[in-house]
């Protein structure tokens, strides 16, 4: 029951089953990675997020938008990483106090 992809509503769920469509699509696109969801949740593996960026390495034609809350979690993530060039990364900046502080943590370019 519940609406279709969201059968455990707001639940962490992660879908290893979607990872390859980027890969079949002939048109170029830009894909919103993760809506009504968050990449960089905590309960979220390091190895799922491994996939999902060698996914958007290989689907180099297309251009893949990442927003998270988690700023701290996704400069550790990248601290030994190199962000894909086609991969848009942006941090949810709640206020001065939570969000800005954080931004120079991620980096940009």
């Amino acid at each position: 029951m519940g609406t279709p992809g969201y059968e455990n509503g707001f639940l962490l769920s992660l879908r290893p089953e979607k990872l390859q469509e980027p890969l079949q699509r002939k048109k170029l696109t830009i894909n919103f990675v993760n809506s009504m969801s968050d990449l960089f949740h905590e309960q979220v593996p390091d190895e799922y997020i491994d996939q999902v960026f060698e996914v958007i390495r290989q689907a180099s034609q297309h251009t893949f938008q990442i927003l998270t809350k988690r700023a701290e979690r996704l400069a550790d993530y990248f601290s030994q990483r190199t962000p894909p060039v086609n991969a848009w990364l942006g941090v949810s900046v709640e206020d001065k106090a939570y969000g800005v502080p954080s931004i120079g943590r991620v980096g940009s370019h």
